[in-house]
């Protein structure tokens, strides 16, 4: 984000009931991984279907803390989506409404840094809705994983092209893939991605 739209968020709501997000971190080995599950990829129309957040702390990945939630079967759920995530109707019978779920979500992740791969997808979904609903998008610090390694191979292996296919670059890193396709899962994967990276250097 914008250091100047940050300021402007930090100003209008820092003190509101998420004056939180806005803070600085105070521990910068803590960070988050986040993946979102949707209905499809068209950014202005794609809902949300189920989102997960998995702790990083000082270069351990925290899986049992995760964060997993689902949303109510949204209206546009369909087969094609379906096919991707495999999540059905009955499936996210238990899901809360988008409101509590994202308050829970921001509730977690606080004012810690954000990791995630095509992170950018992720934050344009949360962002439509966090901006219609409490009026600010995500002010957190966000770490874009295909940069993270594409910049560590042209330091490594200048001469070599980049494969950013997700499944690809976990077995360069040797992390496994873990349901992928499933927020935690792909959450939980891309926080292990995230430690080797950080590892290796």
């Amino acid at each position: 984000m914008h250091t100047l739209k940050r300021i402007w968020q930090r100003h209008r709501h820092g003190d509101g009931p998420f004056s939180h997000m806005f803070e600085l971190p105070t521990d910068p080995d803590e960070l988050v991984a986040i993946d979102c599950e949707t209905t499809g990829l068209d950014v202005r129309r794609a809902e949300l279907v189920s989102v997960a957040a998995v702790p990083i702390s000082h270069g351990r990945v925290r899986a049992g803390a995760a964060l997993n939630l689902h949303v109510q079967a949204p209206a546009s759920l369909d087969a094609t989506s379906i096919r991707i995530h495999r999540l059905r109707p009955v499936d996210l019978r238990e899901g809360g409404d988008v409101r509590r779920v994202l308050e829970q979500l921001l509730a977690f992740i606080d004012n810690r840094p954000l990791v995630g791969w095509c992170l950018s997808f992720d934050l344009a979904i949360l962002n439509r809705y966090t901006k219609d609903l409490f009026g600010f998008e995500l002010p957190n610090r966000c770490i874009e994983l295909s940069s993270l390694y594409q910049k560590r191979l042209r330091h490594r292996q200048p001469e070599q092209m980049a494969d950013l296919r997700f499944e690809q670059v976990a077995a360069d890193l040797g992390v496994p893939v873990m349901g992928r396709h499933s927020a935690r899962g792909d959450a939980t994967t891309a926080a292990l991605m995230y430690t080797r990276l950080v590892e290796k250097g």
